[in-house]
């Protein structure tokens, strides 16, 4: 290969590596399938039981369980044992309304990679937005927690 075709195939294989990089980038921080408008839950109450294999992280204090579209919030919940109760967020990032993944040691981090973070009591602490997740009433009697709308 001689000087001339090197430079003209490295050329377009760094411009196609840009591009990709680029819209991996772009990408990161949208989520077409996602809506960013919550939905009115006021008066919808929903009950989990924690003896389920997917709600087990919540017998512990710390565990934690991000749950999938449902009445309440079609973003999902965020679930996290404290103590004696447990807290439920909306799972929808005040960056851009992209899904939260599950609490690890107590920080909820953004699913789609764009690095915003947020505390045990759902306040931005890093990364790209501001503001606190949206938090939902519950109640835990035994091993059902119920979740109001609101």
């Amino acid at each position: 290969m001689n000087r001339r075709d090197f430079l003209t195939t490295s050329s377009k294989v760094a411009c196609a590596c840009a591009l990709g990089a680029g819209s991996l980038l772009i990408n990161s921080c949208s989520n077409p399938n996602e809506s960013s408008t919550p939905i009115d839950s006021t008066g919808v109450e929903l009950d989990f039981d924690l003896t389920t294999d997917e709600f087990i992280p919540l017998q512990i204090d710390g565990g934690s369980v991000a749950t999938g579209s449902n009445e309440i919030d079609s973003a999902g919940l965020l679930l996290l044992r404290s103590g004696d109760n447990i807290k439920a967020f909306t799972r929808r990032c005040t960056h851009q309304g992209v899904q939260l993944n599950a609490f690890s040691n107590g920080v909820s981090v953004c699913a789609f990679g764009h690095g915003a973070q947020f505390n045990a009591n759902g306040n931005h602490i890093s990364g790209p937005g501001d503001g606190s997740l949206k938090s939902y009433e519950t109640l835990l009697d035994g091993n059902v927690l119920t979740v109001f709308g609101g």
